[in-house]
């Protein structure tokens, strides 16, 4: 199917816009874990932080990303200072791949959308996948020289701000790099979904990765290279290809190559270590990746579950605009925040602050260089060294900036444990919130609303899977009751979609459907209400 070019273009366009909002919260702990490794690890303390040159480091780099909550985006900050720290290069590629696959929101709800056993299985082949190809680059890379690191780059480890000057120097770090390289780069990776959009209709890849189709993972190779997904997107995804009994094999080779990397990763390492090794480094990973996803895709097919011969779990990744949908400006604006919570919309506002600052710093040439040109004697950690310097007494203490590093990293990975007790409320909390969302969805169904119920359904599906999550981290369990009766309401919902999406709508088999859903609905909130 040929798409109009106005179609191809305000689609990508909605496609990238999607993207960046997708990616500004976790772009911004990137920047901020960047910036702890600068200034407060330095060069020594990352490499410990990355496992140093032992084979240890491929591993202890695979688990600091998985606790680390970055995305593909959000990672190309943190790489830049691991190269700066002169971190082996199969560490760096270890930490870029695992770091966006997984993180304790994404984890846990991953648990909930198929067998735990499978997920388990995934993390695992994430593991192998990232091992062997540290291996393989570890072992190439001693062949071919990376490119130079700039001088400026280096910073001695005697020698270094402390203070509220450090505290500045770290803030300085994150706007410039707002506005500098790393958001270039980001751009170059969000790229990929335009490209996308261009190449695949609207619709085209609802029935794509069947079960029973043999190239299903190699199809899904071509689509998951310029795809950027966040690791709850890539979760979710996941979910919806398991229900639909799709190729398990292409679902994980979409985890990998979708979530784990995008075009900006190619980029980077291209840039940096050159482009014939980043070749050689990309053809293994492909090698790896579909040599595993054929492996796993007989024996992960999940059982008493038939094909159901079409999926919308894709869809985020064809155009948004069939090629007869009317084009304006209100529909961009609909397509880009109807996925947009707070934490998002808080992030671009946070990025869009650090972003003017960023701006305002390179005008006035602010930046690492000048600070510490600018700097007194008593503004070094090396001054507070010298024999001249003064005892200092009480609580006066310079507390060694690796403990401050470890110590905000640390606070990164608790409040990510903290974050998931507030992404997935109490059952009590969540049944509230399926409430509003069922009442909406049903009555507008009812009454042929259909954008309006369009609008609830999904929000009404994500909190049965926060539901079960929530169950799962309060209680040690979800009974396969509450699993069973989980599916089945998530499955009407799907037969619901279906009907408000049929062309001319029929209202008495939309009632029909809606009739069957509160019948399931009451069963299955009760299997999850307190015994009173």
């Amino acid at each position: 199917m040929i798409q109009p070019i106005s179609v191809i273009l305000i689609g990508g366009f909605i496609r990238v816009l999607q993207g960046f909002a997708a990616a500004a919260p976790t772009l911004l702990v990137g920047l901020l874990i960047a910036s702890i490794l600068r200034y407060y690890l330095g060069s020594a303390g990352t490499r410990r932080l990355f496992g140093g040159d032992g084979l240890r480091s491929l591993p202890q780099s695979w688990l600091v990303g998985m606790l680390l909550p970055v995305c593909s985006i959000g990672v190309l900050p943190i790489l830049f200072e691991m190269r700066r720290a002169k971190i082996k290069p199969g560490a760096m590629s270890a930490f870029a791949l695992s770091a966006p696959l997984f993180n304790p929101l994404s984890l846990l709800y991953g648990l909930t959308l198929s067998r735990p056993l499978v997920i388990i299985l995934f993390v695992l082949g994430s593991l192998v996948v990232v091992t062997a190809l540290g291996l393989f680059w570890d072992a190439f890379s001693k062949r071919v020289a990376p490119l130079p690191i700039a001088m400026d780059e280096e910073q001695t480890a005697s020698d270094h701000l402390i203070g509220l000057r450090r505290v500045f120097a770290t803030m300085v770090h994150i706007a410039r790099e707002t506005t500098g390289t790393t958001m270039l780069i980001a751009l170059v990776g969000l790229s990929g979904l335009a490209l996308l959009a261009a190449v695949l209709p609207y619709g085209a890849m609802q029935n794509a990765v069947e079960r029973d189709d043999w190239w299903a993972p190699l199809k899904m190779l071509f689509v998951a290279i310029p795809v950027y997904a966040t690791p709850m997107l890539a979760m979710s995804q996941m979910g919806m290809m398991f229900q639909h009994a799709n190729s398990p094999g292409a679902s994980f080779t979409l985890l990998i190559l979708g979530a784990g990397m995008n075009f900006a990763t190619l980029l980077w390492f291209g840039r940096h270590y050159g482009w014939k090794a980043a070749s050689w480094w990309f053809a293994s990973l492909l090698i790896i990746v579909v040599g595993l996803s054929y492996a796993i895709n007989e024996p992960l097919v999940p059982p008493g579950v038939e094909p159901a011969g079409h999926t919308h779990a894709f869809d985020i990744y064809v155009n948004p605009l069939p090629n007869n949908h009317a084009l304006s400006l209100q529909i961009i604006r609909d397509k880009v925040t109807k996925e947009m919570d707070f934490s998002v919309i808080a992030s671009l506002v946070v990025l869009a602050v650090v972003g003017a600052f960023g701006l305002l710093f390179r005008v006035l040439k602010i930046d690492e260089s000048s600070l510490r040109k600018n700097a007194k004697a008593g503004s070094f950690a090396s001054s507070l060294q010298t024999e001249h310097a003064q005892p200092r007494q009480g609580f006066d203490v310079v507390v060694p900036p690796g403990v401050i590093g470890a110590t905000m990293l640390a606070g990164l990975v608790a409040l990510s444990v903290v974050a998931c007790y507030a992404y997935y409320p109490s059952p009590n909390e969540c049944l509230e919130e399926i409430r509003l969302a069922r009442g909406e969805c049903l009555a507008a169904a009812n009454s042929g609303q259909i954008d309006h119920a369009l609008f609830w359904l999904p929000v009404w599906e994500d909190w049965s899977r926060r539901l079960e999550v929530g169950t799962f981290i309060r209680t040690g369990q979800v009974r396969p009751y509450q699993r069973m009766q989980g599916y089945l309401i998530r499955k009407k919902l799907e037969n619901l979609e279906h009907e408000l999406e049929h062309d001319p709508f029929e209202p008495d088999e939309t009632k029909k459907v809606v009739r069957e859903i509160q019948a399931s609905n009451s069963r299955w909130v009760r299997s999850f209400r307190p015994p009173e």
